[in-house]
């Protein structure tokens, strides 16, 4: 025998359609909310996971239902779930989207998109057309009201087109989903976009990413070595090409190998970095520092009173470029930066210009800075089915009286012909200095290893001049 709520709940077999019951229910609650102030504040705390309040929603969805009860089907999208769970999600929560984020299946799918009422995700590490679309590009802008509310720092409306946020990951407990959104006038009218993008790996060894193919299993004892030096480093590449992963290898590393408690600040707009969180960890002065981009300058200067004995930042676009050069100017080593380019030769250009497009004053004055900045830069590009791989790994070489002052000579690139990487061992003598000076053992265990790679595989050509440096040096600023 049925209880009432059983039969309430009771997944029937009519032609009853779930989005039109839904709509009806939304027009009888939105009646209800306007004149019911504090069900109005229920209903958003539930929006981003108030369990009081989403057990208030529960029970108004329970109520409408005795009240104008449904006998249809449960759509394939909320399939695994009560009739009451289905409408909540349908009604108030992430809708369509719901699988993706609470579906073990969908664990592992490292990106959503969703343009217009269209969605794609990622399935292996490539976007696929993702099995249930949104029914109305009125849901859509739903949502994003919805995800807004997880952040009340962040604004989206025609004064502010764009936002980026993130929230905690369901499915993994502890780290969380980075969402970037458009909404018109930024994109046309009906192509709202929503971008996810889920961190699932949380920390690899240097071991770890030569088993991803990333770099090669002879390479690992150079990057070793190398992080010993304290370089000034960029991680460059496109998204998922694996930079931001990498950057923290390379920390990692060297935080591991030191017998000295380090002090490491960590500055980001938008907190990602799982370093504070790794075993390791305990045994240094680890600093997240969260600030927006008009906040930078005044923290750079207040970091380096906290003793840091390197500095990582992610994610730099235009102010972050300011605080690299700042920084390094000051004459501090290991800065480790993770940025967007796939052009290792173009990298103090661009920083510099990043720095004059926000400042003003000379562009060849920022384009020295960033040159004491960035000794070493890795390009990685995202491959098939997931993959990343290392391409480059360059340093930047300033010599004033060459033909051509600014170029990247290449230590590592990979040849997709002949699939595999070719080394170059001839590092400039300004370089070098800087690297025996921090530590002359891993220095010269890197070059001899280098030189030896570089005899088995030769890299016939590995400069590669930057004719944007070469202008503005040149004077035509």
């Amino acid at each position: 025998m049925y209880s009432l709520k059983e039969k309430v709940l009771y997944r029937g077999s009519s032609s009853q359609n779930f989005y039109e019951y839904i709509d009806q229910m939304r027009q009888r609650i939105r009646k209800q909310m306007e004149g019911d102030e504090a069900f109005l504040t229920l209903a958003q705390k539930a929006l981003v996971g108030d369990q009081d309040a989403v057990q208030t929603c529960l029970k108004q969805i329970e109520r409408q239902m005795r009240e104008y009860p449904f006998s249809g089907q449960i759509p394939e999208e909320f399939r695994g779930m009560d009739m009451t769970a289905a409408l909540f999600h349908e009604w108030i929560g992430y809708s369509v989207i719901t699988p993706w984020l609470l579906d073990r299946r969908f664990a592992t799918s490292s990106k959503m998109q969703v343009v217009g009422t269209s969605i794609s995700y990622a399935h292996q590490g490539e976007y696929r057309p993702y099995p249930y679309p949104f029914t109305s590009i009125e849901r859509v802008e739903q949502l994003q009201r919805s995800l807004i509310r997880h952040d009340p720092r962040v604004r989206l409306d025609i004064s502010h087109p764009s936002a980026e946020l993130k929230i905690n990951d369901p499915l993994w407990p502890g780290r969380f989903i980075r969402i970037a959104m458009f909404v018109p006038k930024r994109v046309w009218d009906g192509f709202n976009t929503i971008t996810f993008r889920r961190q699932i790996v949380e920390h690899l060894t240097i071991e770890e990413q030569a088993g991803t193919g990333l770099i090669s299993p002879e390479a690992v004892p150079l990057f070793k070595d190398l992080v010993l030096t304290s370089p000034c480093f960029i991680c460059s590449g496109p998204v998922e090409s694996g930079k931001s992963t990498f950057a923290q290898t390379l920390i990692a590393e060297q935080l591991k190998q030191s017998e000295i408690s380090l002090g490491l600040p960590i500055i980001e707009q938008h907190p990602e970095s799982t370093l504070p969180y790794t075993e390791f960890a305990k045994r240094h002065r680890i600093m997240p520092i969260q600030a927006a981009a008009e906040e930078l300058m005044d923290v750079a200067v207040q970091l380096l009173r906290h003793d840091p004995d390197f500095v990582f930042m992610s994610e730099m676009r235009w102010a972050e470029w300011n605080v690299y050069n700042f920084i390094g100017e000051k004459g501090y080593r290991n800065l480790i930066g993770t940025y967007h380019t796939k052009d290792a030769e173009d990298i103090p250009y661009q920083g510099a210009y990043a720095v004059y497009a926000q400042m003003g004053g000379n562009l060849k004055g920022h384009l020295m800075a960033t040159l004491k900045s960035c000794e070493i830069v890795a390009i990685l590009e995202p491959q098939r089915h997931g993959k990343k791989k290392l391409v480059r790994l360059s340093e930047i070489q300033y010599d004033p009286d060459a033909e051509h002052q600014v170029k990247a000579h290449d230590l590592i690139r990979w040849d997709p012909e002949r699939e595999r990487w070719l080394y170059s061992a001839q590092i400039s003598d300004a370089l070098w200095q800087r690297m025996i000076r921090a530590n002359k053992d891993a220095a010269e265990r890197f070059r001899n290893r280098l030189i030896k790679l570089s005899e088995l595989y030769p890299n016939p050509s590995p400069y590669v001049p930057s004719r944007k440096c070469q202008v503005v040096l040149e004077g035509n600023d």
